[in-house]
């Protein structure tokens, strides 16, 4: 790889690369914010990595990932996780939209890092480089390591397929709703605990990005999606004060 910086897809700039850790780290306080809530809450988490997504999706078929390439299998292993954090609602209608509507951006995930794997990473061979237990270039043998883990991650993401569709919808029979301030104190906790899980993958994503150049463009309706899924998260329960959004 020269030293001359390499375009990849728009979308994955250090501001969209943080939004993306940050909304990750904000996957425990969706799950609350979401519990006993009539509003659609979470409808802001699924669009962002639905958008998210699709754009990956789109830059994989275009093979504009380039060094990025070794990403996805590894931010899909974090992701079918977390992505478990926007199915919660208090309401049937919206606990069905969320369940199947991230069961169906886990399986768009996963297909994505199936072709990424497949068309993708070929292309880098002895050029790409990444780091695992020091500095490694791309090559037949390591592309045959990351098949392992490509099904490994497949294992994952269906088993949380299955969980999406079915954890919304015992959730309705919840006894008790958390405390209105309960999604407040969630936000640092959750996140610090969540950056402890995924700072690996930022580590190992950052010194890729580094390392090969990559250089994107930034993607501004990511970033206004991102705003939206905050905004709906800190909204308080609108059944709180609405009595046509009751029970």
């Amino acid at each position: 790889m020269s030293a001359a910086a390499v375009q990849t897809m728009a979308g994955f700039s250090l501001t969209n690369r943080w939004l993306l850790y940050t909304s990750f780290m904000l996957a425990p306080a969706q799950f609350v914010s979401g519990m006993g809530n009539n509003c659609p809450s979470n409808l802001g988490f699924l669009a962002y990595n639905w958008y998210t997504q699709i754009t990956w999706y789109r830059g994989i078929k275009a093979k504009k990932l380039h060094a990025l390439s070794l990403l996805p299998v590894h931010f899909n292993t974090l992701f079918a996780i977390t992505y478990l954090g926007g199915v919660s609602s208090g309401n049937a209608f919206t606990a069905i939209l969320l369940g199947f509507g991230t069961a169906g951006v886990i399986a768009l995930n996963a297909v994505a890092a199936w072709v990424s794997w497949a068309t993708n990473q070929p292309e880098g061979y002895g050029v790409y480089q990444f780091f695992f237990y020091g500095w490694r270039t791309l090559s037949p043998r390591w592309h045959k390591f990351f098949l392992l883990w490509q099904i490994a991650d497949s294992l994952i993401s269906f088993s949380c397929l299955i969980s999406a569709i079915f954890i919304p919808i015992q959730l309705l029979d919840a006894d008790e709703d958390p405390p209105w301030y309960a999604r407040y104190l969630t936000i640092p906790v959750g996140a610090a605990g969540m950056l402890l899980l995924g700072w690996p993958l930022i580590l190992w994503t950052e010194l890729i990005v580094s390392r090969n150049h990559i250089e994107s463009a930034t993607d501004m309706i990511a970033v206004w999606l991102f705003v939206a899924q905050v905004g709906a998260m800190l909204i308080p329960n609108c059944s709180t004060y609405l009595r046509c959004c009751r029970d």
